[in-house]
């Protein structure tokens, strides 16, 4: 009996999901991958995929000498003239690249120093 006993706590304790643990990661810790840009985006942005930018955008990068395809795009809210901002982020390159969409047309922006 006692040997039922000893398995049935084993099985139990095989069978139960181990306990989820609230632990911060530990500093030493890095993440796989590292995203460029800024941690917190401010109000009005959102994160968005390359191929959710306009095409006018996407082709202007396309054809633009010294440009990138970007890890990350994040879209800024539109601006009092209508116009939308995507900036355009990559681990390669040292800032981002901003495009201003308005009226189906794509422009970039001048650097930002």
């Amino acid at each position: 009996m006692r040997c039922f006993v000893i398995v049935a706590a084993l099985l139990a304790a095989a069978c139960t999901p181990p306990a989820s643990t609230t632990e911060a990661p530990s500093a030493t810790e890095t993440p796989a991958t590292t995203v460029p840009g800024p941690a917190a985006l401010p109000a009005g942005a959102s994160d968005i995929v390359w191929g959710d930018a306009p095409q006018a955008v996407r082709d202007l990068i396309a054809t633009t000498p010294n440009t990138f395809l970007p890890d990350r795009v994040i879209e800024q809210a539109p601006g009092a003239d209508g116009s939308i901002i995507y900036e355009l982020w990559s681990a390669s390159a040292s800032e981002p690249i901003d495009v201003s969409y308005a009226n189906g047309q794509a422009a970039i922006m001048p650097p930002r120093h």
